[in-house]
């Protein structure tokens, strides 16, 4: 089997003609068919149905296209890494849920000189994190792993042929709407939090104590509301009395004022490090972001 094969089975099932995907893929019907036919062969499944009306994909094809769209998709990826390599500035930054690294990542922008560019900054759960960086999809990711968790979350990273940098140790803080009942205390523990609603972003099947986000035994918790983007959270915040916990640092400039933080009464901490391919050389615009990161870390331990 081929990647080229992938993309044929894809074009077909998308335009539903081989006439017509032989068509848009510059190729000849004859030859078109006789490499699906091959496919077939190897595998030992039939992939089409052909009718009056056009051509189907059979139950086994359906359950094909999902592995060759993954394969055609990773094909196109290394594709436009490689060829655009030369011609523009690029950077793919994967992240858990930050504020600051948002603010990093625009004024990287903002100092960037170049004429052309292609950047991009993701912000998902941590198990993605890890694999988009695992499998090449991004150049860098940024997690904070919690001290309880710190030994085996490392092993884990080593095992995935990834390198773990430290950048920032932060300590556990309760972000709440400007206004709320809870601002009135200097710090925060966790019996005077119960009564309240708590707020985590989902990390699917892995949420475990060791990809949340989150200081927080969820277990102690009566009131448990999960969201996936930073935008939800923030409306959450501001509309309600929810809490949630994070790093406490925010930079001001995205939230205008309007969500405050609380030290959280714990002797827990985060450390907030990048994540990139052990074996792979830093492209020089992983290196300019890694300083804008360092840069933004003596900011706010200087604080």
């Amino acid at each position: 089997m081929t990647i080229q094969q992938c993309i044929y089975v894809r074009k077909i099932a998308e335009v539903g003609s081989f006439n017509e995907a032989a068509k848009q893929l510059f190729i000849a019907q004859s030859s078109l068919s006789t490499s699906i036919k091959a496919l077939e062969q190897e595998l030992g499944i039939k992939l089409f149905e052909r009718s009056k009306n056009g051509v189907f994909l059979t139950d086994d094809g359906t359950e094909f296209i999902k592995y060759a769209g993954h394969i055609a998709e990773y094909n196109d990826f290394v594709a436009e890494r490689y060829n655009s390599e030369r011609k523009c500035k690029r950077l793919y930054v994967v992240t858990q849920h930050y504020d600051f690294i948002a603010d990093v990542f625009g004024k990287m922008l903002k100092e960037t000189k170049a004429d052309s560019y292609n950047f991009s900054l993701i912000e998902t759960k941590t198990n993605d994190v890890i694999r988009r960086i695992e499998s090449a999809r991004a150049d860098i990711g940024i997690i904070a792993i919690k001290d309880s968790d710190d030994t085996v979350m490392r092993r884990y990273l080593d095992q995935k042929g990834l390198s773990f940098n430290p950048f920032l140790t932060a300590s556990p803080h309760v972000f709440l709407r400007k206004g709320h009942p809870l601002l009135k205390y200097e710090k925060l523990s966790y019996d005077i939090l119960l009564d309240y609603p708590y707020v985590s972003y989902e990390q699917g099947n892995r949420n475990t104590s060791f990809f949340t986000e989150e200081i927080m035994d969820e277990l102690n918790v009566k009131k448990h509301i999960e969201i996936s983007d930073r935008a939800t959270l923030m409306n959450v915040l501001l509309l309600t009395d929810c809490y949630t916990i994070g790093t406490g640092i925010m930079p001001s400039e995205l939230n205008n004022g309007s969500i405050e933080s609380v030290e959280l009464d714990s002797d827990a901490f985060y450390t907030i490090g990048y994540i990139v391919r052990a074996e792979n050389k830093l492209s020089g615009s992983v290196k300019e972001f890694i300083q804008f990161l360092e840069s933004s870390a003596e900011n706010i331990s200087s604080r």
